[in-house]
């Protein structure tokens, strides 16, 4: 145990943190190069890090801007069809210099629009669709096999924080220089310029 601990010390001075941070940052822009083409459209300078889980059969619907970076784990789920259900008119559109964290998961069967400027922290999810209603019939039936259910699009404006662990759910509409405080379900729509919290989210302060 002691030879292979001094092996790898060894090692770490021919392959430091550095040049390993700079190797991973060519091969995601090999991997970029890779999986735009099963992409609408991947603008210039963005990188999609690896992996990334293009799900729905929608991929061809997704357009991302440019400058804009996708966080490895990521799932882009743009649903076409699901069980006998077919949603033709399904997009996710993420705009310039944006910058998606790790483990976040965008799932659309109806619509997601996302401005410029979007931060986001780890294990974000913005949906615009839930397996069923809230109705005992359907509270019968395995969730994986109800069907998708969309209250309305999804719209997230310029210069946007979402915080690690935020939920933003169907039909809501986020305004210009939000901020949305970590583990925050975002259920109604939160105009500019304004800081929310909680489950569900409330206005706490409004920026001036």
């Amino acid at each position: 145990m002691r030879f292979i601990s001094v092996l790898f010390r060894l090692i770490s001075f021919l392959h430091t943190y550095n040049l390993h941070q700079k190797l991973t940052g060519y091969k995601n822009i090999f991997y970029t190069l890779w999986i735009r083409n099963f992409l609408g459209r991947v603008g210039e300078h963005s990188i999609i890090c690896k992996p990334c889980d293009l799900q729905g059969g929608g991929q061809n619907n997704v357009s991302i801007g440019d400058y804009t970076t996708i966080g490895c784990h990521s799932i882009l789920g743009c649903w076409t069809k699901y069980g006998k259900q077919e949603f033709p008119n399904v997009s996710i559109t993420i705009g310039n210099h944006c910058s998606i964290g790790e483990h976040n998961h965008i799932t659309a069967c109806n619509k997601i629009t996302i401005g410029d400027g979007l931060l986001t922290g780890r294990y974000v999810l913005i949906s615009d669709n839930s397996h069923g209603s809230l109705c005992e019939k359907e509270s019968m039936i395995e969730p994986l096999k109800r069907d998708l259910k969309s209250k309305g699009e999804v719209v997230i404006g310029n210069n946007v924080w979402l915080g690690d662990k935020v939920t933003i759910l169907a039909g809501v509409h986020i305004g210009n220089n939000v901020i949305v405080a970590a583990n925050a379900v975002v259920t109604k729509n939160v105009p500019d310029n304004c800081v929310v919290a909680g489950v569900p989210a409330k206005i706490i302060k409004k920026l001036e």
